[in-house]
């Protein structure tokens, strides 16, 4: 019985690259960046002067999401659009069962008798609970 031999050619190994780190971070900034996107659109503008108005007492509870925003001149806004007195309506209605409890964010300029003007309305249309919304206030 005769063996006939061929010889076997393997390929070189080729030399091993080290990783390339900068792929993971050209993930990671276009992860934050795709969040700053997000985080961003999700709260609606509020009007370009307001100036929030400012508590001492950090114990209350107010969600600033579909919340109404009272102007310093007394003009109401919602998601970034100007309100009157029908908007407010169809967007009571729009809220349905969540404006029993409604949030107002309140700029710090604005007079007592609009809030208290509102508050008044806004009872009329069957809002049982309104909560202002404010920020904490500095300490010296």
């Amino acid at each position: 019985m005769k063996r006939y031999t061929k010889p076997i050619h393997l390929p070189k190994p080729l030399a091993h690259r080290p990783a390339d780190s900068s792929l993971a971070l050209i993930n990671v900034v276009f992860l934050l960046l795709l969040f700053l996107l997000v985080a961003g659109t999700l709260r609606p503008p509020l009007p370009e002067d307001f100036e929030w108005a400012q508590t001492t007492v950090d114990e209350g509870s107010g969600d600033i999401q579909r919340t109404l925003v009272l102007t310093r001149n007394g003009e109401l806004w919602f998601e970034g659009v100007p309100l009157d007195r029908q908007g407010i309506t169809d967007v009571l209605e729009d809220l349905g069962s969540d404006a029993g409890n409604l949030s107002i964010q309140v700029d710090k300029r604005t007079k007592m008798a609009e809030i208290a003007g509102l508050a008044d309305f806004l009872q009329a249309n069957s809002v049982r609970r309104l909560t202002l919304v404010t920020v904490e206030k500095e300490q010296p």
